[in-house]
C-alpha cells in the first residue's frame, strides 16, 4: 500500500467496527448503522452490541416519550418492536410501563403466556385469537389450531396427532408485499384514497404497512370523506343519522364514537363542521401541549377558494390542483402568499420611515 494513500472508516476492520460502537447508546448506533449500506448490514443490531437491557431501557424511554406526544405505537419488552395497540392483547398495560413487561401477540405465543386455544381479545376489541402452546403460533378463530396442550408425558403419536392439527404456516410475501415501504408510499402517491384503502384491505401484512392518513394529502383526504359521509345521509333526517365523519383520523364512525359536545357544535354552527372529530381523536390530543394530534388540528384551516382544509401559511393543495386543470388562474391560487408579501414590504417600508425621522430629528 502506498504510504500516502488514505484509509476510510469503512475499509478498517471490523473489530473496530464494533469497539466504536459499543461505546455509542442505542440511538447512536442506529444512525451509525444508518450512514450506507455496509454498516446497515453489520451493525444494524444495537441490541446484540449493547445487550438486552440497554435495548430495553432505550424502548421504554421511548415508548414513554411516545405516550406524551400522543402516538399509537406501544413497545414490546420482549422483542423491542413498537408495534400498534391491535398487535397487544386486552389484557396489557397501555401507559408508563416502566418497571413492567408487555409482550406482543407474536411474543406471547411463544413464551405461551396466554391459555392454550382459548378466545382472547386484542386490545382495540377487533380481534380475538387462540394461542396454541403446541406451535407457539396465535391464529384468528378461522386459522386456529384444533390438537390438544402437549405436555412432558405425551408420547410421539399424540404429538404427531397434536401437531397435525395445528394450522400450516403463513404463506410467503409476494407481490406488493416484497416492495420496501418507500415503495410503496411512492406507488400509493398515484392513487386515490379509496383505492389506498383497498391495497390495505389486499392482506393482513399490507394491513400493517400501509399508512392512508400519511401517504395521503390532506385536501384527498378531506374529501373523500366528507362527500362519502355526504353521500350516505342524503336522504337521512338528522335523527336518523348513525354515523358522522371524523376528520382527524379520516373515518366514518358511529354516533357513540363522538361526545355530545362534537355533535351539538357540528349541527349549530356547520360553518366548523370540518374541525369535528371522535372521542379518540379528542384524547389524544388532550395528552399535553406536545400532542402531534393536537399540533396537527391546529396548523389546519379551511380555504376560502376551493372550501378543503389546508395548512396555515401554506399553499392549498386543493387550489393547487384547481390550477393544474385550469379552473383558476396562479393568482387566485397564490392570493394569500402576496399578501403576506405585501404585508411584509409595507412592515419594512415603515420600519424605515420610522427609523429616517429618528434620524431627522438627531441631526436637528
Amino acid at each position: 500500500m502506498d504510504q500516502h494513500s488514505t484509509v476510510t472508516f469503512q475499509q478498517l476492520p471490523f473489530d473496530i467496527h464494533f469497539e466504536v460502537a459499543k461505546h455509542l447508546d442505542y440511538r447512536g448506533i442506529l444512525r451509525f448503522a444508518s450512514t450506507n449500506r455496509y454498516f446497515h448490514k453489520n451493525l444494524n443490531n444495537p441490541k446484540a452490541i449493547l445487550g438486552t437491557s440497554g435495548a430495553k431501557n432505550f424502548i421504554i424511554d421511548r415508548d414513554y416519550h411516545l405516550r406524551k406526544i400522543g402516538h399509537d405505537l406501544f413497545a414490546c419488552t420482549n422483542c423491542l418492536q413498537l408495534l400498534p395497540k391491535g398487535k397487544f392483547v386486552r389484557a396489557c398495560k397501555f401507559h408508563d410501563i416502566r418497571g413492567l413487561d408487555r409482550f406482543c401477540l407474536d411474543c406471547a405465543a411463544v413464551l405461551k403466556l396466554q391459555p392454550h386455544l382459548q378466545s382472547v381479545t386484542n386490545a382495540d376489541r377487533k380481534l380475538e385469537y387462540y394461542f396454541c402452546h403446541n406451535c407457539g403460533q396465535c391464529r384468528t378463530k378461522s386459522e386456529r389450531c384444533h390438537g390438544k396442550k402437549l405436555d412432558d408425558d405425551s408420547g410421539e403419536d399424540e404429538v404427531s396427532e397434536a401437531l397435525s392439527l395445528c394450522a400450516k404456516p403463513r404463506r410467503q410475501r409476494q407481490g406488493f408485499e416484497t416492495f420496501p415501504t418507500h415503495i410503496l408510499a411512492k406507488i400509493s402517491s398515484f392513487l386515490g384514497f379509496s383505492d389506498i384503502l383497498h391495497l390495505r384491505q389486499a392482506s393482513r401484512l399490507l394491513n400493517d404497512i400501509v399508512k392512508p392518513n400519511q401517504w395521503t394529502p390532506l385536501q384527498t383526504r378531506y374529501r373523500f370523506v366528507r362527500d362519502k359521509w355526504i353521500k350516505d345521509i342524503q336522504d337521512l333526517d338528522r335523527d336518523m343519522i348513525e354515523k358522522f365523519p371524523c376528520y382527524m383520523c379520516c373515518q366514518i364512525r358511529s354516533k357513540e364514537k363522538f361526545s355530545e359536545k362534537q355533535l351539538t357544535m357540528a349541527e349549530n354552527q356547520p360553518e366548523t363542521a370540518w374541525k369535528m372529530r371522535c372521542k379518540s381523536c379528542v384524547w389524544r390530543m388532550g395528552r399535553g401541549p406536545m400532542s402531534v394530534t393536537r399540533i396537527e388540528h391546529r396548523r389546519r384551516e379551511m380555504c376560502q377558494t376551493c372550501w378543503c382544509i389546508k395548512y396555515a401559511r401554506k399553499t392549498c393543495g386543493g387550489c393547487l390542483e384547481l390550477y393544474i386543470q385550469g379552473v383558476i388562474d396562479r393568482k387566485t391560487v397564490y392570493l394569500r402568499d402576496e399578501e403576506a408579501t405585501r404585508d411584509y414590504q409595507e412592515n419594512l417600508y415603515l420600519i424605515d420611515n420610522m427609523f429616517d425621522e429618528q434620524d431627522e430629528t438627531e441631526d436637528d
